[in-house]
């Protein structure tokens, strides 16, 4: 009884000796103060350096990480000696400290260079605090001839207001679906998920202006303020400088020295030159085959005139980039004519966005991957509100056959532009090749409801019902999409004949490979779609064939060859595996 009331004598003590130690060595106030102090710079992080600056998220989880490692540093230091009373021959703690710090440097370093990734996740909207869509100008000029004028002005402050950090600027897409619609504002506000309106119209008469601007209260439809801007046509650089920096104070945002300089840049100071890129930007929109070969032909003029305009060679990229899927030509020629007009606005202006996302999509065509994707995660830390460059990115994560990612990305871009008819379709595309068919249905259903002759919609719907065994529904969407897509028509059936070969007809789906494989020695049709009809069939020697040949001639449709189900069978062919090496995807 005696031991058991000496022994809890002892460690009573014990305890007592160990917290007066604890005192005099000052444990509990270095705790305290790290505590108060390690709230105190926290807090400085989040919202000075995140929140004002817009520095990564990760610079939080890098500071808390540093902050720990000095701590227990620091709790070594003062405790050992508390623990260890005895005589000592080795310093344990001249062994720990060190080993503590290498560490928190090597955590804070694996930290760092995951910085970078979660920027092009998908992201909330609540974290926006501004949000604006800047709807078409209406052309009230006495000739109603300056349509493109309207247009140019709109996409300009669409452009400039962009390069806000903490602005959500509705893209150029979604904005111009409104285009000569009488809608109520409170409406289109809501469609687009904004929280303000700018409209406003145009007139010009001879070399005079009279701009009309209306900022506009989506919640109650009342006007933030209004302008009216009349100038000789010099002068409407300024006055874009005039709208943008007047949008940005009634919106209460605080623009650093860096965003103000962005917004008064501008790409010539050559008005024609300006005039002719409009005209270029106004037919490149309408996205067909006379259409893109006018833009080509203004950009060519604008450059002319300009040598130095890094825009209109951006435009230029981007026309040469997308007349291939437009027109049954081969593509590489454009693709080379892409490449050489993109790296020069790059060459000319480095914060290019347009650029940057031409060039990294020709990049990709050339199977370098990683150039690919810089050049994309570069795009976008220059204008993070621009939606087809994180349209893109998350299309390089689904050809890799990243899906979360891609999707997330898709869904990112779909914020920035809801009303897109690509972007919609091809988060259906992401949703079908990661065989979540119900939600890629749901998706390219809402495209055809925007749009019921949106290309390509119709057919990729249809590969969705043959994963759903609904043959005739297929069927249908082909010649639904048979119907409008003319100049496209030889490049269905592929898809036609994957239909017959699923339901069993087999002979009929070999007698449309057999047609197809002659009116490919004259017709540009992609080797990878007539490598898919092969693999259906089970002729795999003649699919390798055309693989082969897909990549011998830069198919651009070879960058899906990861994900479709027909090639499910043949994965563990050696071939397949050799040409996903080849072309970076192994």
């Amino acid at each position: 009884m005696k031991n058991r009331k000496s022994s809890s004598s002892r460690k009573k003590s014990s305890l007592k000796s160990f917290l007066t130690e604890l005192r005099e060595k000052r444990i509990i106030e270095i705790l305290a103060g790290f505590i108060g102090g390690g709230w105190l710079i926290l807090e400085f992080v989040h919202w000075i350096l995140i929140d004002h600056y817009r520095f990564p998220e990760e610079s939080l989880d890098i500071t808390l990480v540093t902050l720990i490692g000095i701590l227990i540093c620091t709790l070594i230091w003062r405790l050992y000696s508390v623990l260890d009373k005895k005589v000592r021959k080795i310093k344990m703690e001249l062994i720990l400290i060190p080993l503590i710090i290498v560490a928190t440097v090597l955590f804070d370093t694996y930290i760092f260079f995951q910085i970078g990734e979660p920027e092009f996740e998908a992201v909330a909207e609540s974290k926006w605090k501004n949000s604006i869509a800047v709807l078409p100008f209406a052309d009230i000029s006495p000739r109603k001839d300056q349509e493109y004028f309207c247009d140019g002005i709109t996409e300009e402050l669409i452009n400039t207001l962009s390069k806000i950090n903490d602005l959500k600027v509705v893209a150029r897409t979604s904005a111009f679906s409104f285009k000569g619609k009488e809608m109520d504002i409170r409406e289109i506000g809501k469609k687009l998920n904004v929280a303000t309106i700018l409209e406003g119209s145009v007139r010009k008469a001879d070399n005079r202006l009279r701009i009309t601007v209306q900022l506009i209260n989506v919640a109650n439809g009342y006007h933030i303020w209004s302008e009216v801007f009349e100038r000789t046509l010099g002068d409407v650089f300024a006055i874009q400088d005039e709208i943008s920096m007047s949008v940005a104070e009634k919106l209460k945002i605080k623009l650093l020295k860096k965003e103000e300089a962005k917004l008064k840049k501008r790409g010539t100071e050559n008005l024609e030159a300006y005039n002719l890129y409009l005209k270029g930007r106004w037919f490149w929109n309408k996205r067909d085959e006379e259409s893109l070969k006018k833009a080509i032909n203004y950009f060519k003029q604008a450059i002319k005139l300009d040598p130095n305009f890094a825009r209109a060679y951006a435009g230029l990229a981007s026309a040469y980039f997308v007349y291939p899927d437009y027109s049954p030509v081969p593509p590489q020629e454009f693709y080379l004519k892409a490449r050489k007009a993109a790296k020069k606005a790059i060459e000319i202006d480095r914060n290019i966005t347009e650029a940057y996302t031409a060039l990294a999509m020709v990049n990709l065509l050339n199977w370098d991957w990683s150039s690919a994707e810089e050049g994309l995660k570069y795009a976008i830390r220059i204008n993070p509100n621009y939606a087809t460059a994180h349209q893109w990115y998350g299309e390089i994560l689904l050809y890799k056959a990243q899906f979360d990612r891609a999707i997330k990305e898709l869904k990112r871009a779909l914020e920035l532009d809801p009303l897109s008819l690509v972007i919609n379709r091809n988060l259906g595309v992401a949703f079908y090749f990661a065989r979540q068919y119900d939600k890629a249905e749901e998706a390219l259903q809402r495209t055809l409801e925007l749009d019921p002759n949106f290309i390509w919609s119709h057919i990729y719907l249809s590969l969705v019902y043959i994963e759903k065994g609904m043959y005739g529904e297929a069927l249908a969407e082909l010649q639904k999409e048979k119907a409008f897509a003319t100049s496209a028509r030889v490049m269905l059936m592929p898809f036609v004949g994957i239909v017959y070969a699923k339901m069993g007809k087999r002979e009929k789906a070999q007698e449309i490979l057999s047609i197809l494989i002659e009116k490919s020695k004259h017709t540009y049709i992609p080797p990878s779609f007539l490598a898919m009809l092969c693999f259906t069939l089970e002729n795999n020697d003649l699919g390798f064939k055309y693989l082969e040949k897909a990549y011998e001639e830069k198919d651009s449709w070879l960058r899906y060859v990861k994900l479709p189900v027909v090639f499910d069978p043949i994965r563990s062919d050696p071939r397949f595996k050799a040409l996903l090496k080849k072309i970076g995807l192994d």
